[in-house]
């Protein structure tokens, strides 16, 4: 069987749409989700991304393929040792939106590619922090315009049924159950590690 066309998908939170992602798939195609993965999260400790730098590994895989070089992280230390672990496999990686492939024909990276490269992970890390900030500022703001921001009342109390059902919670019910570890939830969730403490004793004692 040849190598196989790998591509890779990620979503930052797990009820993010992933379907402009999944319009690019064409047949043949292996595809890997990431889904609810923040791309702060180091590439190697993503399941899916594990998967595909171990068929990388075996040789199953002739190219990489990603919507955007985002997708792959928005960390530039991250993103560059991840870009030079697949190279290191004579691999290159195509981000299709921006319509680079990151080594020639002849399996070497360009000046320009390189400098692209470096140019492209910076803004990635750049535009998180930036929409990060923005986002805190916003709940900063709505908190001060009574009625905009609400929280739980003091003294109310969430039925188990009703935090069971939660979006958030069943997707920390399936990263249990898939066995991964409190730490690794905390980065994928982005939640507290208190969150899953918490959801753990609820599911022992029922």
């Amino acid at each position: 069987m040849g190598k196989k066309i790998a591509y890779y998908m990620r979503t930052s939170h797990y009820l993010q749409s992933i379907g402009t992602q999944e319009a690019k798939i064409e047949k043949g195609w292996k595809v890997y989700r990431d889904q609810g993965v923040s791309g702060r999260v180091e590439f190697e400790n993503r399941a899916a991304a594990k998967k595909l730098l171990q068929d990388i590994k075996e040789g199953r895989i002739s190219i990489v393929k990603t919507m955007r070089l985002e997708r792959l992280g928005r960390s530039v230390k991250d993103l560059i040792g991840t870009i030079d672990t697949i190279h290191s496999y004579g691999i290159p990686i195509q981000f299709i939106s921006e319509g680079i492939t990151t080594l020639d024909e002849n399996g070497k990276q360009t000046p320009t590619t390189g400098l692209l490269i470096n140019v492209l992970s910076s803004l990635s890390e750049f535009f998180y922090h930036q929409n990060r900030e923005k986002t805190l500022a916003g709940i900063a703001l709505a908190r001060e315009k009574k009625g905009k921001y609400v929280g739980r009342k003091p003294n109310s109390v969430e039925t188990v049924e009703k935090y069971l059902n939660k979006p958030k919670t069943k997707k920390m019910i399936e990263l249990l159950n898939q066995g991964n570890s409190v730490r690794s939830i905390v980065r994928v969730l982005e939640c507290s590690p208190n969150s899953v403490y918490k959801l753990k004793k609820i599911l022992n004692e029922n």
